[in-house]
């Protein structure tokens, strides 16, 4: 065994003989020289943040660090108003990040982070179970939720989206983020967990909580979340009668990422996922759906590793993702996770840091949560106080200061796509803002219009009406399972002090230990060896890793650029030819416009682009245009002199 190393140490000493002494001298003091201890052995102070006698923090100052600590202010945010409040104190960073630790440790009275952890939970009110480890009384999973989001959800619990993210906790635990909707447009964290691993029984004991809080007599319309391998079957059993919808985005970059390494070619990968394979997520109907689904197999057949993918992997789960069947889910527009992203990087904002304690995540989410109740308040009490100009007009006569903001816009918009309709409303409108957002669709509104009478209020979903928390539809639910519960309990204590006294004995303990879980001894668990998403040498940062797709963007040509439309190249990174690769592909006489290059499809106008089937690439000697005509009308561009 190698010798270990000695750090780096220094005294604060450095054996300075001098001495003074204070001596009474008739009626005055005097300081004088000790004799043999004149003379300092070091230089003179020069900048006194650097003397440990001279710095430090008055009173003042630190009631300052605690005040601007609790609004959760960083050191180096601090260290500037010390310094500008008590410049005497000649106060260093060492000082702030020392106030701040005994601040943490006076608060913790002792307790080891987790105990600290329930403790908080237990004085904020918070709802929270813990899994807890036999013999090493760690605490591998707990599931924690606001008590101000409990009523928020249980006001508007019809469309959830969950989601992990990592690097978020000194234990290198996933934190598992479950997220609802407001009628205002916001995001809310109904809960986050800590888990230990991402398996499916991990996944199962959080939706057991979730449906816990929610109540057995309701349930979700739409839960959203990425294709996590341990959460498909799980939301299947818990869940049985809500849609899971994979998120639309997460599938995109997925598709685009394999296609483009099957072809070896990243440029093949966009194509693929801007041509036929959007055309297959935003199919209308069934018909749609399976004609894509033909020409997708028709025209990159000789890819059989594309096919197998593309089947195996996402067309097995199309009622998830593709658009004809969610269409027929309430999911208020909801189709990807992004809501989960957005509250990912709320989260990170406040945390800071990677490395943190469960008490220090505990805090750190507790204000961004309380600081999020306050903005879903103001956005609510908007709705019902303001009247936007441009709902003024007889269509939302009735539903003005009764519907939210984003319901009356959502409306707006589905009034212009009546006017591009046209005569041809009833025909082409299709019903999707009724069946997916509880809101009058183009034709209903075609009818109120005809009518001259508006939008009567009974044609929109609760959802939209509930401009209270606490209010909602569902509460009369939450109410009477309430009730029901607490009358099997009352029945359930009745039982238990009927019973002998070594019965009642046992349950005691029990239900102390759940209701007093801070003083039942658990520990902090021990860090997972393997840490996804946490880089070897950064260990303090929360920023995420690449993903697969951002990893393939970035390989091969670094002369592309990424814009609008659909897609512009720069000549160095452009392909040879009019292919988008080398291999070309049949259809028929022609080749798949999906195939067509980047710097060929912008010279196409947006007009026209929509209804090519398909291109063929004729010779370029400089009759390149009679050959067109030619291959057209007689079916061979050789006869291009007979034009």
């Amino acid at each position: 065994m190698e010798a270990a190393e000695r750090l780096d140490t220094k005294t604060k000493a450095c054996g300075c003989k001098f001495e003074v002494k204070v001596q009474r001298m008739d009626f005055a003091w005097k300081i004088v020289k000790r004799e043999g201890h004149g003379t300092h052995n070091h230089s003179l102070v020069v900048y006194e943040e650097g003397h440990r006698g001279i710095n430090g923090l008055s009173p003042r100052a630190k009631n300052l660090i605690r005040q601007m600590n609790n609004a959760h202010a960083k050191p180096k945010v601090i260290m500037p108003a010390v310094q500008t409040e008590y410049p005497d104190d000649h106060p260093n960073m060492r000082h702030i990040y020392n106030y701040k630790d005994k601040i943490r440790r006076d608060a913790n009275e002792g307790r080891n982070p987790a105990q600290q952890f329930l403790h908080l939970e237990k004085e904020h009110k918070y709802v929270q179970w813990i899994a807890v480890e036999e013999g090493s009384r760690a605490v591998p999973h707990a599931f924690v939720s606001h008590p101000s989001m409990v009523e928020v959800l249980r006001t508007y619990p019809l469309v959830i989206g969950m989601d992990t993210t990592y690097k978020t906790n000194k234990y290198g635990f996933p934190f598992l983020e479950i997220v609802g909707v407001t009628p205002t447009n916001q995001n809310f964290l109904i809960a986050y967990a800590i888990m230990k691993d991402e398996t499916a029984d991990s996944y199962r004991w959080v939706l057991e909580k979730l449906k816990m809080l929610l109540g057995a007599s309701v349930s979700p319309k739409a839960i959203l979340t990425d294709k996590e391998p341990g959460l498909l079957k799980p939301v299947a059993e818990v869940f049985p009668n809500t849609a899971h919808l994979l998120c639309t985005w997460h599938i995109n970059n997925d598709v685009e990422a394999r296609v483009g390494k099957i072809c070896g070619n990243k440029l093949n990968g966009e194509y693929f996922k801007n041509g036929v394979w959007k055309r297959i997520m935003n199919a209308t109907s069934e018909a749609v759906y399976n004609a894509v689904v033909a020409d997708m197999e028709e025209n990159w057949s000789r890819w059989s590793a594309i096919m197998t993918y593309v089947h195996g992997t996402w067309l097995k789960h199309k009622e998830k993702f593709v658009r004809y069947e969610t269409n027929k889910v309430l999911h208020f527009g909801n189709r990807t996770t992004c809501r989960v992203e957005s509250q990912h990087s709320v989260l990170k904002s406040w945390l800071g840091r990677s490395h943190g304690a469960l008490d220090t995540v505990f805090r750190k989410v507790h204000a961004a949560v309380e600081n999020q109740f306050i903005e879903i308040k103001n956005r609510l009490e908007s709705s019902r106080r303001k009247h936007g100009v441009k709902y003024n007009g007889f269509l939302f006569q009735h539903l003005t200061g009764r519907v939210l903001h984003h319901a009356l816009h959502l409306i707006l918009e589905e009034q212009k796509r009546m006017w591009e309709l046209s005569v041809e409303v009833y025909e082409r409108c299709g019903g999707a803002l009724l069946t997916t957002h509880g809101l009058p669709c183009a034709c209903t509104i075609f009818t109120a219009n005809q009518c001259g009478v508006g939008l009567y209020i009974d044609l929109i979903d609760p959802f939209w009406k509930t401009l209270r928390i606490r209010e909602g539809a569902n509460i009369p639910q939450f109410l009477e399972e309430t009730a029901q519960d607490a009358d099997h309990f009352r029945v359930l204590v009745d039982e238990v002090l009927n019973s002998d006294v070594a019965v009642i004995r046992g349950i005691s303990s029990l239900i102390h230990d759940e209701l007093h879980r801070e003083h039942a001894g658990h520990v902090k668990p021990d860090p997972n060896v393997s840490r996804r998403g946490r880089p070897p040498n950064d260990r303090n940062s929360t920023t995420r890793n690449l993903s697969h797709v951002e990893h393939v963007r970035r390989s091969g040509s670094r002369g592309r650029v990424r814009g609008r439309g659909r897609g512009r190249v720069h000549s160095e990174a452009r392909p040879t030819g009019i292919y988008s690769s080398s291999s070309s592909f049949s259809l028929g006489t022609f080749t798949s416009v999906d195939h067509l290059a980047g710097h060929f499809k912008e010279q196409i106008p947006n007009l026209i682009y929509p209804f090519l089937c398909g291109f063929n690439d004729v010779d370029g000697d400089g009759n390149c245009g009679f050959r067109c005509i030619a291959h057209y009308g007689y079916g061979d561009e050789a006869r291009h002199r007979e034009i």
